[in-house]
């Protein structure tokens, strides 16, 4: 059990959690496999399978790739849809004591209006909207690498969601990552979830094909952690949005530099395939840190770090 001394509750854009450890979309499925190895409302927040309007195969395989401190994933949002998730999943997470973030992907504009009317009908307690997922042929990676159309997409998000916050999930694979920052925080989002995976490619040297049978793929892994704790302080500093800072968060040590750089809470993905604990881990780790400092809430880390 975490640190009994030290207040663990944050806040996100208004959603107050039991503490900042979140699992990241995609890396959790719904949950029900997690499940069965501790109890979900030990999580501040689940952000589930990325959604999609309607049910999605995914890309052929081989769609996963390890490489040196992380791995490569071409999976290309498999997931049932939207309808399906409200239908089956949302009610057994609704058994736990946990906020319940969905992710959602739309090849239109109109696509996420309408997922972000199903959702807040349904009663999620959070939208995080991907705008920068770099696997699928359609959409996604467009939106997030141009600040106009981020815009456009969060607008359409935030008409449709009524007071179900928005979260816009930022693509790191653009020169500057605080335009597209500004550009969502113009247009209404609550709040911005960073970084989503990096793109790269690794090639069997035998074969002389690439091992991912759509050639590239997204990088996660502890390999992105520097990249991520730079964007996020970027971003801390150039919008006034609370920050899910994420990208090969593994240990508490880990979060707390997510926090400092200027996250409000933070997201474990990648290390749970290695590790179904490791959210767990990073909680009680995290909260061991902030002990150590004298600290009473983890929270007196935010944006505390002290450039030169």
């Amino acid at each position: 059990m975490p640190n009994e001394k030290i207040d663990l509750s944050v806040n996100l854009a208004g959603m107050t959690m039991k503490n900042p450890v979140v699992v990241a979309s995609g890396t959790f499925g719904f949950g029900r496999e997690y499940g069965q190895f501790y109890d979900l409302g030990q999580l501040g927040g689940i952000c589930a399978k990325g959604l999609t309007l309607n049910p999605r195969q995914g890309n052929p395989a081989p769609r996963i790739a390890e490489t040196p401190m992380g791995i490569l994933n071409s999976v290309g949002l498999q997931n049932p849809g939207v309808d399906a998730f409200i239908a089956h999943e949302l009610p057994f997470l609704r058994n736990f004591d946990v906020k319940v973030i969905a992710n959602i992907s739309g090849n239109t504009p109109e696509e996420y209006g309408i997922m972000c009317e199903k959702l807040a009908g349904a009663g999620v307690d959070m939208i995080e909207v991907n705008i920068s997922c770099p696997n699928v042929k359609a959409g996604g990676l467009a939106y997030g690498t141009r600040p106009e159309l981020a815009a456009e997409v969060t607008q359409m998000a935030k008409s449709h969601a009524g007071k179900v916050p928005v979260m816009v999930k930022l693509s790191p694979n653009v020169t500057d990552i605080t335009l597209i920052a500004k550009a969502v925080a113009d247009a209404g989002a609550d709040a911005v979830s960073l970084i989503n995976t990096l793109r790269g490619m690794r090639i069997d040297v035998n074969t002389h094909r690439p091992i991912l049978k759509m050639n590239t793929g997204g990088l996660s892994g502890p390999a992105v952690l520097p990249v991520a704790v730079r964007m996020v302080w970027e971003v801390a500093q150039a919008v006034d949005l609370p920050i899910l800072g994420m990208g090969g968060v593994s240990k508490g040590e880990d979060a707390a530099q997510m926090m400092l750089a200027g996250a409000s809470a933070v997201a474990v993905g990648t290390a749970l395939f290695a590790d179904p604990y490791a959210p767990i881990r990073v909680r009680d780790e995290l909260a061991a840190l902030a002990a150590g400092q004298g600290l009473e809430r983890a929270a007196e880390l935010i944006g505390g770090v002290k450039p030169w």
